[in-house]
């Protein structure tokens, strides 16, 4: 396999696995994406499974990716490389017939790309992939320490998606980012009466609790969201819970009265996309949104110690920098794994 060659299997390769990653960080929003490939396609009775089946795919997307960089099992890559991008394809260009109003996830929330902007993609990843491995013969073999760069990676990438699965995804790219204003991106939610609040937050520091699946949500973690209240409340913080609910659910779930005095309701899609975390908890200071905490690791007294401490811009910069080197020195240790190991 000639170095041209080698340098079209990479580009693929690079291309699939920045994707996958991408989607691996989200596996919440990745789900979503698949909740909208189901339904186009009346597979509505498999919704249930949509986010086993997003992050099972992006996990190939990038594994596949992963193998493509390294050259490893050249001609088994070659074919299963070859039958992932044709599925792609194949998939986009029905999109692109069909033009339904959703999203191809493609690159998770990072780039949003409508269906003749996917199809053109996908045709340029085969073009490259014919580059590279057509007539399929010939392929040479790697050295073998890029079968240990491969197998470190895919540890790497399937140790990644368990953490994101466990927290909110290190980088956020949504509507309501960090840094967002929501006086510029409003957040709708109104009160038990149906009257719009959203205004609320615009003035103040809130704790902002969401829960986008209530039924979900056992009593027990209600209880530890009141618990959570009362140390945000004694720290100086306002706290109010946004529910994808309706008022007389939440009443016939009899929860905590404690709670309910500062109860809100929201469209689900929003509160999805405010916080990945089912209970998780956004800082939002003076209408702009500052931090946000998935329902594992909600803030403690060290937490909140060092909001007190510093302007909310200053908080948001910091945090926002550490999480952004995380992610980024994530994906450059693979890059240095695959490609110079």
């Amino acid at each position: 396999m000639n170095g041209f060659k080698r340098i079209c299997a990479a580009l693929t390769g690079l291309v699939l696995l920045i994707a996958g990653l991408l989607k691996l960080m989200d596996p919440v929003g990745a789900g979503l994406v698949m909740d909208g490939y189901l339904g186009f396609f009346h597979l509505g009775f498999l919704k249930a499974f949509s986010r086993i089946l997003a992050c099972a795919f992006a996990l190939v997307e990038s594994l596949v990716g992963a193998a493509l960089i390294a050259g490893v099992w050249r001609k088994i890559v070659a074919m299963v490389s070859g039958a992932l991008l044709a599925l792609f394809t194949i998939l986009t260009l029905v999109l692109f017939i069909a033009k339904p109003v959703m999203d191809c996830g493609c690159f998770g929330e990072l780039v949003h790309l409508n269906h003749a902007q996917t199809l053109v993609k996908n045709l340029i990843l085969d073009a490259l992939w014919c580059l590279a491995f057509l007539p399929m013969k010939d392929y040479g073999e790697p050295m073998r320490i890029k079968y240990v760069s491969f197998g470190i990676a895919s540890l790497s990438l399937v140790l990644f998606l368990l953490f994101s699965s466990l927290s909110i995804p290190m980088r956020d790219f949504t509507d309501f980012k960090p840094g967002v204003e929501l006086d510029e991106q409003p957040l709708y939610f109104s009160d038990a009466n149906y009257q719009y609040a959203d205004s609320l937050l615009l003035d103040g520091r809130f704790m902002v609790v969401s829960v986008y699946d209530v039924p979900g949500f056992k009593d027990e973690s209600f209880n530890h969201i009141a618990e959570f209240s009362k140390l945000a409340s004694g720290e100086g913080f306002n706290v109010i819970l946004l529910l994808a609910s309706v008022p007389e659910f939440i009443t016939e779930r009899g929860i905590n009265p404690a709670l309910l005095s500062n109860t809100y309701f929201a469209d689900r899609k929003d509160l999805l996309t405010l916080n990945r975390s089912n209970g998780g908890v956004s800082y939002v200071a003076d209408g702009q949104i500052v931090r946000k905490w998935a329902f594992r690791n909600l803030p403690d007294a060290d937490d909140f110690a060092a909001m007190q401490k510093k302007a909310p811009m200053d908080y948001l910069i910091e945090t926002q920098n550490r999480t952004r080197g995380l992610f980024d020195g994530f994906t450059l240790y693979l890059f240095a794994i695959l490609f110079l190991l």
